[in-house]
C-alpha cells in the first residue's frame, strides 16, 4: 500500500486516519511457487482476508476458481492448502513499533491495533498534498516503510 491516497482532509480540521499496514508485508499468492507452512498471503481479488499456508506445497499455475471466504475454511491451490484468516487473527503479523515522518502536517495521537495504524493529521495548507511515511517494526522482526498521501481540500 505504498503511496495510496487517503481521504481528503479539510483545512483547519484535525482528521483521523487508519491504514491496514499489513498490506505492506503481505503479497498476493504467487503462481507455481513453493510455500512453507505458516506463510501468509492474500488472494488476487484483494478480498480483505488473509490466507495462511496450512499445508506446505507449490501453488497451481492458475489461481483457484474460488477462494474460501469464512475464517477457518480452506482453499486448495496446487499441492498447497490455504486457510482463511480474518484480519484480527492472532497468527498474522502485528505492529510492534511505529513512527511517522512528514513535512507540512503534524501527526499525533498515534495508536496501533494488530496491523492497523491510526493517527491524527493536524494542519496543512488548502490545495496541497502531503506524503506521510510510517516506519513500521513488525512482530516478525521485519521493518517496512509505508507512504500514503493526504490531500487537503481547496477553499
Amino acid at each position: 500500500m505504498s503511496n495510496d491516497v487517503l481521504g481528503t482532509k479539510d483545512p483547519g480540521v484535525d482528521t483521523e486516519y487508519a491504514i491496514d499496514a499489513r498490506a505492506a508485508v503481505t503479497v498476493v499468492a504467487r503462481r507455481s511457487w513453493p510455500y512453507t507452512l505458516g506463510a501468509i498471503a492474500k488472494d488476487q481479488l484483494d478480498s480483505g482476508f488473509y490466507f495462511e499456508c496450512t499445508t506446505a506445497g507449490h501453488t497451481a499455475r492458475n489461481y483457484p476458481s474460488e477462494w474460501a471466504r469464512s475464517a477457518g475454511m480452506t482453499t486448495n491451490d496446487g499441492s498447497a492448502v490455504w486457510t482463511v484468516r480474518h484480519p484480527s487473527d492472532a497468527g498474522l503479523p502485528t505492529i510492534s513499533s511505529i513512527t511517522f515522518e512528514t513535512t507540512g502536517l503534524t501527526v499525533s495521537a498515534i495508536s496501533t491495533d494488530e496491523g492497523i495504524a491510526s493517527f491524527l493529521a493536524v494542519g496543512g495548507t488548502a490545495g496541497e498534498r502531503y506524503e506521510v511515511t510510517a516506519h513500521i517494526g513488525w512482530s516478525t522482526g521485519e521493518e517496512t516503510d509505508l507512504t500514503v498521501v493526504i490531500p487537503v481540500a481547496s477553499l
